[in-house]
């Protein structure tokens, strides 16, 4: 009885399947993939199997046998090296690439996080990093760009205008070289242009001024020049910066400054009694005959130069060459009844004073009377355009366009105003400026707006 309970406790045993085990790798392993090689048996045929296992997926263990044991290592390598690179699929491929190469290739795909392809990145590398044959830093091209444009007839004003927005670049860039330059380069510099106050930021208009000057500085030093060893850069990274239509700049234009009759009255008694009147006749000019303000390269020293020459009072007229012009181009101005009292009465008088320091004395004195940019310019043509109507003589005698001048003079102010500007006159007894009826204007006939 014992014997045949004995007997039938060995075939339950049997019966009952064998619970499987996962070996697992020892503390010290650097990965917890093993492969585990198994005797397997069934029907009286016995062979070996190579088990893997010890990695997840969906946080179930997971486990594969291969008959071949090289193909279980090489499958066990590949499930490592995904742990080690924190789940990061990897693909068994033939590529020329070095081990370090490829390395470099993963590094760079992970930095760009699928924002730009690999390609993408290579390409704007090469536009804007690539060197050329002869690279050389901003500063060291500015003189040869200068040079170029002074023998374009560029003004001696708008080179020095030029130098300055590439000097400043090339200090605020830390002076790079100029193939290096990128677009995002040129964006950082402008959006740190300030205003006068240093705070703001500076108006669209010197946005757009320091654009274009950028801009013609990086497109020459693309053109193939051996005396200068260029090209210097391939691509213009200007190109891409936005620049600000005419409508956006003319928004934060301020008003025409113009002068009213009342003071310029009391201005030009103060100029009168000022250091016995030398400053009279260049307000007097810049005022009542629109010539372009006294500035290093304005139009009136350079007529200064030649007063007897072009200021004839017997034809009345004042003539304006191209050499003198801001346009380059000849203009003549009409010498009305009030200027031609005033340059008779301060003949003896030159233009410009002969005194030391003369250009802080000037800007002392539009200081004083807190005279805006070009507001004497200004005054001349509104209230010129007042007085007459005529859009194309304010035009023809300021040197402007008939447009120009429809467009910010047009009725800024009355005939009554423009007739009290233009009588103004000097009474030297009093040593004040007065209005003289006889020196009203009379109203041209001749170029009518249409």
């Amino acid at each position: 009885m014992l014997a045949i309970s004995s007997e039938m406790q060995d075939d339950a045993d049997m019966s009952k399947a064998k619970k499987r085990t996962r070996i697992t790798p020892d503390k010290n392993a650097p990965s917890t993939i093993t492969v585990q090689e198994k005797l397997r048996e069934k029907n009286g045929v016995h062979w070996t199997t190579y088990l893997v296992q010890g990695w997840k997926e969906n946080g179930k263990w997971q486990r594969k046998q291969f008959k071949d044991k090289t193909k279980a290592e090489s499958h066990a390598a590949i499930k490592r090296v995904q742990m080690e690179n924190q789940g990061r699929n990897q693909n068994m491929i033939l590529t020329p690439l070095t081990e370090d190469q490829a390395k470099q290739a993963v590094d760079a795909f992970d930095r760009l996080s699928g924002t730009y392809s690999l390609s993408q990145a290579i390409d704007f590398f090469l536009k804007n990093h690539r060197p050329p044959e002869y690279v050389t830093t901003i500063k060291n091209a500015i003189n040869h760009f200068i040079e170029d444009k002074e023998r374009d007839g560029l003004r001696p004003r708008t080179l020095r205008g030029i130098k300055g927005t590439l000097n400043a670049f090339a200090d605020a860039t830390d002076n790079p070289e100029i193939h290096t330059v990128t677009t995002q380069t040129v964006e950082a510099y402008l959006r740190g242009l300030r205003a006068v106050d240093g705070k703001s930021p500076a108006k669209r208009k010197s946005w757009n001024t320091h654009r274009n000057d950028l801009s013609q500085f990086f497109a020459w030093s693309m053109i193939a020049d051996l005396a200068t060893n260029r090209p210097w850069c391939f691509t213009n990274p200007v190109e891409g910066v936005r620049v600000f239509t005419a409508q956006q700049v003319a928004e934060q234009r301020p008003p025409k400054a113009t002068t009213s009759p009342d003071d310029l009255q009391k201005m030009l008694s103060v100029l009168m009694r000022y250091r016995g009147g030398i400053f009279v006749k260049v307000f007097v000019l810049s005022y009542f005959a629109g010539i372009r303000p006294c500035t290093k390269s304005g139009e009136i020293l350079k007529l200064a130069a030649r007063e007897k020459e072009l200021i004839n009072l017997k034809t009345g007229m004042i003539s304006i060459p191209a050499a003198i012009s801001k346009t380059k181009e000849d203009r003549q101005v009409m010498i009305s009844k009030n200027l031609t009292s005033w340059l008779k009465e301060y003949s003896k008088f030159p233009i410009i004073p002969k005194i030391q320091n003369f250009d802080d004395h000037f800007s002392m004195v539009r200081t004083h009377f807190g005279l805006k940019r070009d507001e004497t310019r200004h005054s001349f043509i509104s209230y010129h355009v007042g007085v007459h109507r005529s859009i194309g003589d304010a035009a023809l005698q300021a040197g402007n366009s008939e447009s120009m001048v429809r467009k910010h003079y047009l009725n800024l102010h009355t005939r009554e105003e423009g007739e009290a500007f233009f009588s103004l006159v000097p009474d030297l007894k009093a040593r004040r400026a007065i209005i003289d009826e006889s020196a009203k204007p009379e109203p041209q006939s001749l170029l009518r707006a249409v």
